[in-house]
């Protein structure tokens, strides 16, 4: 079997890949200074991501804080896949009425577990660092 390889992604590439998925994890650092981590659905607005919370955590220490956002997809048979990982700062939109955030929070986030979301977050400010993983196809061998 072949060593795996990591590939470097564009910002364009972590954003279509972004975008295939439907959940992901925002990690905050709480007032004692612990990270917590959070799953949430979410979707992408060109380069923002939006996602709606009833979490305390995420209410208390997202908005105007430093904020980081993973997704990653792995496939355990063919030990393939990518992360992507967003880093930037969280905006409380819950009660904005510029148009951008009404056009983020009319936009149907699916929900993985059905809970009161009344808190929207987005993230502004977004760099995007992501790898896809592969296992290289076998080298030829020559006779």
């Amino acid at each position: 079997m072949s060593d795996p390889s990591l590939e470097s992604l564009t910002e364009e590439e972590c954003l279509a890949l972004l975008n295939t998925a439907k959940y992901g994890r925002v990690a905050v650092v709480t007032g004692d200074g612990r990270p917590e981590i959070v799953p949430v659905n979410y979707i992408v607005h060109d380069r923002t991501i939006v996602f709606g919370t009833g979490s305390a955590v995420l209410k208390a220490r997202a908005p105007l804080g430093h904020v980081a956002f993973e997704v990653d997809i792995v496939d355990p048979s063919s030990h393939e896949g990518w992360d992507v990982v967003v880093r930037g700062e969280g905006a409380d939109i819950t009660d904005a009425v510029d148009r951008l955030s009404l056009l983020e929070r009319s936009y149907h986030v699916e929900e993985w577990v059905p809970r009161k979301k009344d808190y929207w977050i987005s993230i502004v400010n977004p760099s995007f660092s992501g790898r896809r993983l592969f296992v290289p196809a076998p080298a030829p061998t020559f006779y």
